[in-house]
């Protein structure tokens, strides 16, 4: 195996995958999305991969033990702005996610007024203990690898342009496909100073990529 792919939940990983898959053969790609398979790589274990499995792609947490077990590989990784990304993850659990926990904690708070208070629904979102770890990825996924000992760190707000970059660094051409993409921030407010506040922690994990 060549490239472990990190998909972090509403960061172009979709518009990736397919890309991946025009690029370099369905059989090319192991998509791991699957809970059980997603547990074990993100303890640093192994998995059977099919043959010629060349790219590891998807919610799998960076573990230091992933490159003793694929020697050669190297490490791929999107961000984009934490608001953007919270706003944009709620979109995608009020639209097509209902009969998830999730949802059910928003809806019992809301109920049918979630569409019409979306910035109040906003910021229980980001501020529920429950909820929060929906909206922390950054510190869950670099805790054990830096986020600067990945050889690719993608920008979302630059996407065609970086897409580009890991084109020449993988060695082929990957597509420019944008799928299940959520405007970015579209209903938010210009200031969003309080809601970058309540997610200090992931700016300073990724700032010097935004």
């Amino acid at each position: 195996m060549t490239w472990l792919s990190h998909h972090i939940p509403k960061t172009a990983g979709t518009s990736l995958k397919l890309g991946y898959a025009s690029a370099f053969g369905n059989n090319a790609v192991k998509y791991l999305y699957a809970p059980d398979e997603v547990k074990v790589i993100g303890r640093g274990e192994s998995i059977r991969l099919p043959y010629g499995t060349r790219i590891l792609h998807g919610h799998f947490h960076a573990h230091p033990e992933q490159i003793e077990l694929y020697p050669n590989a190297k490490r791929i990784v999107w961000v984009r702005d934490p608001v953007e990304r919270a706003w944009s993850l709620l979109g995608h659990l009020l639209a097509v996610q209902k009969s998830k926990e999730e949802f059910q904690i928003i809806y019992k708070e809301f109920g049918e007024n979630i569409e019409k208070n979306k910035l109040d629904v906003f910021e229980f979102f980001l501020t529920h203990p429950r909820l929060q770890i929906l909206n922390r990825p950054y510190q869950n996924h670099f805790s054990k690898v830096p986020i600067n000992d990945f050889h690719f760190v993608g920008r979302t707000h630059c996407y065609t342009e970086d897409l580009q970059r890991l084109s020449q660094l993988m060695g082929a051409e990957i597509p420019l496909l944008e799928k299940n993409v959520r405007s970015s921030g579209k209903g938010l407010p210009k200031n969003r100073g309080s809601y970058q506040e309540l997610l200090v922690k992931e700016y300073e994990i990724v700032d010097d990529f935004l």
